[in-house]
């Protein structure tokens, strides 16, 4: 697999994206993405992805009744998106319904953002499917920072307060921490360095409140090793996968 294409991704993010499928982890995500484009005068853009594909034994007559009902749809599926992600967040969302899978959706508009952030209903458990089977596509494919959260209880705010910053030992790179200090800025928080991934320690991964991985330029796995799994699965905390710029 090569590598990600260069993307000139913006710290902190001026284009915040955020992929909804109306799930307590998707108004969670636009909590965190309306408190993160506030603190950054950041422009803010929700995205939902509905596939429409008529039947192959459909009549073109019929096709096309399907097609003016899919434009109904759209319209409809555009104002719940918008009302679903004002009762997420005070801040103004750009609300965009796609005609697509959903990862390749998000993939589409990545280009044109600074920060993705999806929610997840991955299980808590070893291995790599702590991330959900979108996620963890969005987060190996895409070429810009993607914040994977789950559903919680807790405010927005409370995720910036105490973050982890792992590593894989690309040291000379200064994405992750550059990213890191400025969310933690966001509340006044602070950032504790937990070492490479291979050597973090769940005491450590349960006393923070966001987990900030950042990766190297030639990511075949795209921070999906087995170390970094093994940190995944003993975190229920949100996690932030930086890319090397």
């Amino acid at each position: 697999m090569s590598s990600a294409p260069d993307i000139l991704w913006q710290c902190p993010p001026k284009t915040v994206l955020v992929g909804v499928d109306f799930s307590d982890a998707s108004a969670r995500a636009l909590a965190i993405a309306g408190l993160v484009a506030s603190a950054f005068d950041a422009r803010l853009r929700a995205l939902h992805a509905e596939r429409f594909e008529p039947p192959p034994y459909f009549t073109l007559e019929q096709i096309a009744r399907l097609e003016t009902e899919r434009r109904q749809s759209q319209a409809a599926a555009t104002e719940h998106l918008t009302r679903f992600a004002a009762g997420a967040t005070s801040q103004r969302v750009e609300s965009i319904i796609v005609d697509q899978p959903a990862v390749e959706a998000i993939l589409g508009a990545a280009p044109t953002a600074d920060l993705i952030i999806v929610g997840t209903h991955g299980r808590r458990g070893p291995g790599r499917w702590w991330l959900g089977s979108v996620a963890e596509r969005v987060v190996r494919a895409a070429a810009v920072p993607v914040l994977v959260t789950r559903a919680s209880d807790t405010t927005a705010r409370d995720v910036f307060g105490r973050i982890a910053l792992v590593h894989q030992g690309h040291d000379d790179d200064r994405a992750a921490p550059e990213y890191a200090g400025h969310l933690a800025g966001i509340v006044g928080g602070n950032v504790i360095d937990a070492g490479p991934a291979a050597q973090c320690e769940a005491g450590t991964m349960e006393q923070a409140s966001l987990v900030v991985i950042a990766t190297g330029k030639e990511r075949p796995l795209w921070g999906i090793t087995d170390a970094v799994a093994k940190v995944l699965g003993a975190c229920e905390r949100p996690v932030l996968f930086v890319p090397a710029r």
